[in-house]
């Protein structure tokens, strides 16, 4: 397995480590499902309403009630101070190394995208002004917006997107943007002039811009290969950072967007333990903290101690049936293995109701979602008859899971009490969180995933076509594979919608995922935090601190 980028090694360049990682594309994006990482707990630092608050490591007093200030508007100043799950020594702050949760919330802090994700999932331009694809979409054009200065004071150009482009889309690169990056002709790029540039493809993508929104994509200052105290666009810029244990960083006072960030410091914590970080929140030593459990989730519903900020978004852990591997080489046992679910149960035991039912599709509510197919219901005795039509009546199956994520083993262990209805022994293998990803992942016939939110084009490419990264199912289909090319170069908008259903119906009929529900962000906030909408993107808001104010 590929270790993580290290912040000791300012100089580490994606391009110069080995094959992209299952792990290293999935913890920091989907780290919002992790139950826990290593790392040391971070002193706990005050706050208050102006930037004199306490400096990194002094002890605050109890987070102040919501206040009649909150209904006056956005007010400035103050420290926001955020618990983070944190990832130990290997915390970085090269956005293309990043794999934990919090150097994702780094990343998007420092650094800008072309294209963010709304709170609702639709694309919205951010560095880039416009993208504009030629007559068979195999050439996009992309204008910048003018008047961006990175921290140091230089204007961001052309010259930047390209430079960031071939870095993260390097023949060695680890970077979680990879797969976005994989259709670029990076030999080709053109800078047109100072806010121009076309990008040439190796095959036409008729909606580059939802490809594009992945926080691994974030643009990085040309020939910037030093990231201890790196130069952004973004919102706040670094003042100390120490991995393992927290990050200090200042408001830019040049931003692009106008009147942002409404905070003078933003500082965030690296604390492991799910249960320290609920208790820091609750006595007032952070204004913040990610990741509350669906129990903490479920009592602060109750108690209304603090705020919890729920992102109700597609991220999912789903079983997964290898195609190629029995018993589900045969599609009737892998429509049986559906049948036998009953996920409203699921959802209520494994997550204790938070998220939604799922209808083995990914991709719930984002741009080309096949929501016109019918909800699948348990139907026990419809699986125990494809069953005996398939001859695998009295099936015995391991399934192999782990506590890797919220719900995962939860969901298994119900699961397989589910199946005792069929006629079907399911045993559940739990195993270790740290190397659940390079044991026996892409070889087991029956197992369980996890994957944030991300665009339903780059799911299918990566994970359902011959040249997937991450082929859990073993779904190796041609004709699959024409029509999601064909889907992908559609530029007309009905058209590619038709196409992209199709495709989702092929594996609604036939694919080997077993998507029983959604998973939401659940994040808690002191009374006094404003300013985040819930987003179903990622935590707090996509990470929108710029967008915060203190009350």
């Amino acid at each position: 397995m590929v270790s993580p980028g290290s912040s000791d090694d300012h100089s580490t360049d994606p391009s110069s480590e080995p094959r992209l990682t299952r792990r290293r594309l999935l913890q920091g994006a989907a780290a919002g499902l992790a139950l826990g990482s290593s790392g040391l707990l971070a002193a706990c630092g005050g706050g208050g309403e102006t930037s004199s608050a306490p400096p990194a490591g002094s002890t605050g007093g109890a987070a102040p009630a919501a206040s009649t200030a909150a209904a006056a508007g956005p007010t400035r100043g103050g420290r926001l101070r955020v618990g983070m799950v944190g990832g130990g020594a290997s915390e970085t702050l090269d956005p293309n190394l990043a794999v934990s949760s919090v150097d994702t919330a780094r990343t998007l802090t420092i650094f800008d995208l072309l294209v963010s994700m709304d709170p609702d999932l639709t694309p919205r331009m951010e560095l880039a002004e416009s993208m504009e694809p030629n007559a068979d979409a195999s050439e996009w054009t992309i204008k910048l917006r003018s008047g961006v200065t990175w921290h140091d004071g230089k204007p961001f150009t052309a010259d930047d997107v390209i430079y960031t482009l071939r870095r993260i889309g390097g023949p060695k690169s680890t970077s979680g943007g990879v797969p976005a990056i994989r259709p670029v002709d990076l030999d080709n790029l053109k800078k047109v002039d100072d806010l121009t540039l076309q990008v040439p493809l190796k095959f036409p993508i008729g909606d580059l811009a939802s490809s594009l929104v992945f926080y691994p994509l974030v643009m990085v200052q040309d020939g910037a290969t030093d990231f201890s105290k790196p130069a952004g666009t973004g919102p706040f810029m670094v003042d100390t950072f120490k991995p393992g244990e927290g990050s200090l960083f200042k408001r830019n006072p040049n931003y692009w967007k106008e009147g942002k960030p409404y905070l003078d410091e933003l500082e965030m914590q690296s604390i492991p333990d799910a249960q320290a970080r609920y208790n820091a929140v609750l006595t007032g030593q952070v204004d913040g903290i990610e990741q509350l459990s669906f129990a903490q989730a479920k009592e602060q519903k109750s108690k209304g101690e603090i705020q919890v900020l729920e992102g109700d978004g597609p991220q999912i852990v789903p079983m997964l049936m290898a195609a190629d591997l029995k018993p589900f080489t045969d599609n009737r046992v892998r429509q049986a293995f559906r049948l036998m679910a009953d996920r409203q149960a699921l959802l209520d035991g494994a997550q204790l109701g938070f998220g939604q039912v799922g209808n083995d599709l990914q991709g719930q509510g984002m741009k080309w979602y096949n929501d016109s197919l019918p909800q699948r219901a348990q139907d026990v005795e419809q699986a125990k008859s494809l069953l005996k039509a398939a001859g695998a009546e009295g099936l015995e199956v391991t399934l192999y899971s782990s506590t890797l994520a919220a719900g995962m083993v939860e969901s298994a262990t119900i699961f397989a009490e589910q199946a005792k209805q069929a006629g079907v022994k399911v045993t559940v293998d739990n195993g270790p969180a740290d190397t659940y990803y390079t044991d026996k992942y892409l070889k087991v016939s029956f197992g369980q995933t996890n994957w944030p939110p991300i665009p339903i084009p780059l799911f299918i490419t990566e994970s359902l076509t011959k040249d997937a990264f991450y082929n859990e199912t073993h779904w190796h289909r041609p004709d699959f594979d024409k029509l999601v090319q064909e889907a992908l170069g559609e530029l007309d908008e009905a058209k590619a919608k038709d196409k992209w259903f199709e495709v989702q119906k092929i594996l609604y009929d036939e694919g080997g995922y077993l998507i029983w529900a959604s998973t939401p962000w659940l994040d808690g906030l002191a009374k006094n935090v404003n300013g985040l909408v819930p987003s179903k993107f990622f935590p707090w808001g996509n990470w929108d601190f710029g967008g915060v104010w203190l009350a």
